[in-house]
C-alpha cells in the first residue's frame, strides 16, 4: 500500500507538470506525434514515460523522490525563421 505522503507527493507532481504542459506546450495534447512510429516524438515519449514509472516504483518502495528536481533547463530557443 503507498503512503499518504508519497501519493502527495506524486499527485502534486502530476499537477505540476499539467501546468508545465498548458503554459509550455498546450498543442502537445492535440498533436500526439508521439504516435507516429519511428520518430524523435515516439522516443522521447517511451523514455519519460519509463523514467516516470520508475520514480514512481521508487517512491512507492522507498519514499525518494526519485528524479524529480534533476532534470536539467532546456536552452531558450531562438526565433523561427
Amino acid at each position: 500500500m503507498i503512503d499518504e505522503n508519497t501519493y502527495h507527493r506524486i499527485a502534486r507532481r502530476a499537477a505540476e507538470l499539467e501546468a508545465w504542459l498548458e503554459l509550455e506546450a498546450p498543442y502537445a495534447r492535440f498533436d500526439q506525434r508521439h504516435l507516429d512510429a519511428h520518430t524523435p516524438e515516439q522516443a522521447y515519449w517511451h523514455l519519460g514515460y519509463q523514467r516516470a514509472l520508475s520514480d514512481v516504483l521508487s517512491a512507492i518502495r522507498d519514499g525518494t523522490g526519485g528524479s524529480v528536481g534533476t532534470a536539467s533547463p532546456s536552452p531558450q530557443a531562438g526565433p523561427d525563421e
